[in-house]
């Protein structure tokens, strides 16, 4: 009867998982440079997650507590995500990214300026964060995420995003500290689908 209700239970939470799943492979980036050999458009297209190819997800998700049973599901399922580098709003202005995360559940898009400044975001779970997004032509794009645990620690989760000189993957690297702890490094494999 327990393990009825927690396979219940589990299966009933698969759909906000996996939309935190693509929410957290989403990528930012920050101030463009003309000409450089990591430029921002390396980012634009569709990129398939590679699960053969990346590190398993669960130790990140263990340390964000997320529960196992939707730990272990959670590696069953296709993510993609298409990246567009959009122009600046103004002269002056940052440049920023539009990203479109597809599972099987729901598809999502979040439209992430490029200039560093900490802003609130709240995901389809209902998690509140403070995104900062940000472009360096050596570290390619980077993430910083802070946010409160369901346990009440504070969470931050650093990600960094390259594109392989050959354009056809993209290198994640995310680290998840709790309460001032590193808790997890995830390094993960996305392939480009296509080349717009």
């Amino acid at each position: 009867m327990i393990w009825n209700f927690t396979v219940r239970r589990a299966i009933s939470l698969m759909p906000s998982v996996l939309l935190a799943l693509t929410i957290l492979l989403a990528p930012g980036a920050g101030a463009f440079e003309p000409g450089e050999p990591d430029s921002l458009e390396r980012l634009d297209g569709r990129w398939k997650l590679d699960w053969d190819r990346s590190e398993s997800f669960g130790p990140a998700m263990k340390a964000l507590e997320v529960p196992w049973l939707v730990r272990q599901m959670a590696g069953l399922v296709s993510i993609e995500v298409t990246i567009e580098v959009t122009e600046p709003e103004c002269e002056g202005c940052s440049r920023s990214l539009e990203i479109e995360s597809e599972n099987p559940i729901k598809n999502t898009t979040r439209h992430v300026m490029l200039d560093g400044v900490p802003r609130p975001f709240t995901d389809v779970m209902g998690n509140k964060s403070t995104d900062v997004f940000t472009w360096d032509p050596d570290r390619g794009m980077e993430m910083m995420r802070e946010r409160i645990l369901d346990s009440g620690k504070s969470a931050r989760i650093y990600e960094s995003r390259t594109v392989t000189d050959d354009l056809t993957t993209m290198v994640s690297t995310m680290t998840v500290w709790v309460e001032g702890e590193e808790r997890a490094s995830v390094r993960r494999i996305l392939s480009r689908v296509d080349r717009d």
